[in-house]
């Protein structure tokens, strides 16, 4: 079953780090099977908020570190446990 990534949600990297899906894009340089490679734009939620840029395929991966215990290289966090003010 493929994972799907969703617009406007917050994934936590394998490093802890928080990002915030912007949008799903396409490149047109780039093609598999004919078509658009997708890429997955996202900014940091640190306070930089700087914005990346990463093939789909890479930011749907499984964590190939092993000294990282999540499944995926981005995991889906809850929105409102993230915000929440302790």
């Amino acid at each position: 079953m493929e994972r799907n990534i969703i617009v406007g949600k917050t994934y936590r990297h394998v490093s802890g780090n928080y990002y915030r899906v912007i949008c799903i894009g396409n490149d047109t340089m780039e093609s598999v099977n004919n078509k658009p490679r997708q890429l997955v734009v996202y900014e940091s939620l640190a306070s930089d908020h700087k914005i990346w840029v990463r093939p789909y395929d890479l930011f749907n991966a499984l964590n190939d570190n092993p000294d990282y215990e999540q499944k995926y290289r981005f995991e889906l966090v809850d929105n409102s446990s993230f915000f929440r003010k302790e």
